[in-house]
Order: C-alpha cells, then structure tokens, then sequence
C-alpha cells in the first residue's frame, strides 16, 4: 500500500509539474472582439488570435515582465511585437526599439520544426 501511494504521489507531482511549466498566452475572438481598440485581434502565425499591440507600444499600467498581461515571442523578426490578454490597453510607447523592457513567453505557439 505504501508503494502504491508513493507511485501515485510522484505521478501527481509529475503531472502538476509538467502543467505549471507550460506557458499560456491567452485568446482573443473576432466575433464578439475582447481586444482593446489599441491591440486588434490579430492572426499569430496562423495558429492562435492574439491582441497585438502596434509597433512600439506596450501595455499601459502594466509591469513590463508581468506575462501573464504582455510578452514577446522569441520568434526571428516579430521579436518586437508585444501581445496581450483580451482587454488589456497598449497606448504606452515603449523605453527602447523593439521592447525590449516586456519579458519574452516563450512556448505559448508552437511552431513547425
């Protein structure tokens, strides 16, 4: 019994591992549109709707590492561009070309290899 509960222990843990470590960038609809006027609903690779914010912009009241409201994709030429969550509002000019201020999400699209 103890072996058993100890198999089932690990396997638990294993599991909310792997599931806390997957990253999640959250969905927009086109139809009703969630995204703030400044950061349309935009096709992520054609994988995912995201809201993207316009080149140069950042979320506004938002801490430039809080990914859980903005990130980057560490992706060759869209390194730049910052998405957000539905709703969340980018009129907020970024420090520095590229936004480099706002934390990289990485694993939240999966690209073909």
């Amino acid at each position: 019994m103890v072996y058993l509960t100890t198999i089932l222990s690990f396997t638990l843990l294993s599991l909310s591992t792997l599931t806390a470590a997957q990253p999640s960038c959250p969905e927009c609809t086109v139809h009703p549109h969630n995204c703030d006027a400044t950061a349309p609903c935009t096709s992520a690779f054609g994988q995912r709707l995201l809201c993207a914010c316009r080149p140069g912009f950042r979320a506004t009241g938002v801490d430039p590492g809080d990914t859980t409201k903005q990130w980057r994709l560490n992706v060759t030429v869209h390194e730049h561009r910052v998405w957000v969550a539905p709703g969340v509002k980018c009129d907020t000019l970024c420090d520095c070309i590229g936004c480099e201020e706002v934390s990289f999400l990485d694993g939240c699209v999966k690209f073909p290899q």
